[in-house]
């Protein structure tokens, strides 16, 4: 007999959780030897074991092999061992920061939090432009491309500069849900300060003195002269807007990439306009919102670029709300990025050399979305310092933007399932074909299921979406990630091929669709087999220029069976008076 599974370790985390659950749906499959289910699976029966172990996260692969050996349901269990995925890293970079707390000097890959306010810098002009829009606007819409730093302007920049309660919240797929949770919160920062400052006169008078003081302190990062940058901070801390309280919307393109349902979105914006109007309405009441919690808030929307003018055109009264308050991020000029770079390190009190500061910004400046992959190429070089001193040296060590390129772009692809891969190395294919990067139409990326991949790829700071547009956020990658340049040289006969698809549809659009420049015969044919094969997978414009030369090849046998027909019913009716015509004169001779 098989001996037993050994027990699982005490405690109730959520690694131990899903062991155990895997554990059950095997019982439920009739509790089957890991050989057997080994043989099952296409898996080794110890990966099998060590998956329902609860000690590690197994991969996806083998979690899922386990799953469908089991007979479980495969999607739902996709989405556990995601969540899962993502909670475990959270931790672990929770756990990796605090122990860089008070010490490093940059918080990698992630954006900048409140808490990382001392060490924001270079963005303090872009900065003051959006506390004078908020203070001039009850709704405030941030946007720009990917990788620019707007969730680090809001979070560390404007939330340091705000004295008055302030609620953050991102949409995900229950846009609702998470504005309902983060409107009691607001309503009751709300309220505890209005109970401040229904205190005695000398307390509203201590509680005057610290708002501004705060304000003040953030604002003199920003160099020049620090007690007219408190001056500034006073004059904006007592005015009318500084009591109000502010709602952030921070990542609102989830609205159009993760809330899938059109009248929760709706309700949402109907929501934050209803905030900024500083009027309660009765459907942001009906979903748990209390008039001291709707009422005078001014809200900060933070949107990609990509889906911001698609969300203002879906919703008028957003964009009339919104209007000449849009604050466009781009990427920073050359000596805010010094000083993003620099200041850090002297805070932390470290140097860093020259000959690395010229790479970095020189580097920065060639790449759309690099802020990410700047900070965290100096935490990697910061962990690697010579001294206080961060080197070019230590940079290279680390492997550079490279190399923090092809490990994130591993570790993401490793977390895919088997479906998800096939559609990321797509991506990838567009992408990364050509010598030179160009970026490519949004609309090549609509074929199921591509538009969530791509949101991944994006998160991962691996693409960059900027309006209509997406690219490789670094144009090495296609050289510097193994798996990318494999791809690459297994496929160039098929991406020559596919290239000159792209041109040639991208001709005909262009051409208002010029049935001409259709293929045809012998070419169509040849296309259409390696599109069925899968060796070619259209998008977009190719597969509409593909569908109209399969309709006009269609048209054209129509009219040719329907010209061979004619000929064939002139032929015959040709025959026939030619017949009567030849009985005509036999007739004639025999009367003669």
């Amino acid at each position: 007999m098989p001996r037993r599974e050994s027990p699982l370790d005490q405690g109730d985390g959520p690694l131990l959780r899903f062991a155990g659950d895997l554990r059950a749906l095997r019982e439920r499959a009739g509790t089957p030897p890991y050989r057997q289910l080994a043989l099952r699976a296409h898996c080794s029966a110890a990966s099998l074991s060590v998956a329902a172990g609860g000690r590690q996260l197994p991969s996806l692969a083998v979690t899922l092999a386990y799953v469908q050996a089991c007979g479980g349901d495969v999607r739902e269990w996709q989405h556990r061992w995601q969540l899962l995925a993502a909670e475990l890293a959270a931790d672990t970079a929770a756990r990796r920061r605090a122990q860089d707390a008070g010490r490093a000097p940059y918080p990698g890959v992630a954006a900048f939090e409140a808490v990382d306010a001392e060490r924001f810098f270079g963005r303090e002009a872009l900065l003051d432009q959006l506390v004078g829009l908020l203070a001039e606007r009850r709704l405030v819409v941030v946007t720009g491309p990917s990788g620019v730093g707007k969730s680090s302007l809001v979070r560390a920049g404007l939330l340091a500069r705000l004295g008055g309660p302030v609620a953050l919240l991102t949409p995900g797929e229950r846009p609702m849900e998470a504005y309902t949770l983060a409107l009691a919160r607001l309503g009751q920062r709300a309220g505890d300060g209005r109970a401040t400052r229904a205190q005695a006169g000398s307390a509203r008078a201590a509680e005057a003195q610290v708002g501004p003081a705060r304000v003040g302190s953030a604002r003199t990062r920003g160099g020049g002269s620090g007690e007219a940058r408190a001056g500034r901070g006073n004059r904006t801390a007592e005015g009318e807007w500084a009591a109000d309280p502010v709602l952030v919307v921070d990542q609102g393109e989830e609205l159009g990439t993760r809330c899938r349902d059109a009248a929760e979105r709706t309700r949402f914006l109907d929501s934050l306009v209803a905030c900024a109007e500083d009027a309660v309405s009765e459907r942001a009441a009906a979903m748990g919102g209390s008039g001291a919690g709707t009422a005078r808030c001014r809200v900060v929307l933070v949107l990609r670029s990509d889906q911001c003018a698609a969300l203002l055109a879906e919703h008028p009264a957003l964009a009339a709300a919104c209007q000449d308050a849009v604050l466009a991020v781009g990427r920073p000029a050359p000596d805010e990025l010094r000083r993003a770079i620099t200041e850090p390190a002297l805070r932390a009190g470290c140097t860093v050399e020259g000959a690395l500061l010229a790479v970095l910004i020189s580097t920065a400046a060639q790449q759309p979305g690099a802020l990410p992959l700047v900070s965290a190429a100096l935490l990697e070089t910061w962990r690697r310092r010579s001294g206080n001193a961060l080197t070019l040296a230590g940079f290279q060590a680390t492997g550079g933007f490279e190399g923090a390129l092809a490990r994130t772009a591993e570790v993401l692809f490793d977390g895919l399932g088997a479906l998800d891969r096939e559609l990321a190395r797509a991506v990838f294919l567009r992408l990364g074909g050509e010598s030179v990067r160009i970026p490519v139409g949004i609309g090549e990326f609509d074929g199921p299921g591509v538009p969530a991949v791509l949101e991944r790829l994006v998160r991962a700071r691996l693409v960059v979406l900027d309006r209509d547009t997406v690219e490789l956020a670094h144009g090495a990658l296609p050289q510097v990630w193994p798996r990318l340049r494999d791809w690459l040289a297994e496929s160039r006969d098929t991406l020559g091929d596919h290239r000159r698809l792209t041109e040639v549809a991208r001709s005909w659009a262009a051409a208002d669709r010029d049935p001409e420049l259709l293929y045809r015969g012998a070419r169509l044919e040849l296309v259409r087999r390696r599109v069925a094969a899968g060796e070619l997978t259209p998008a977009g414009v190719e597969r509409a220029f593909l569908a109209a030369a399969v309709r006009a090849a269609a048209a054209d046998r129509r009219r040719s069976r329907r010209q061979s027909l004619a000929v064939a019913g002139l032929a015959a009716a040709g025959g026939a008076l030619i017949t009567l015509a030849g009985g005509s004169r036999i007739l004639r001779a025999r009367r003669d």
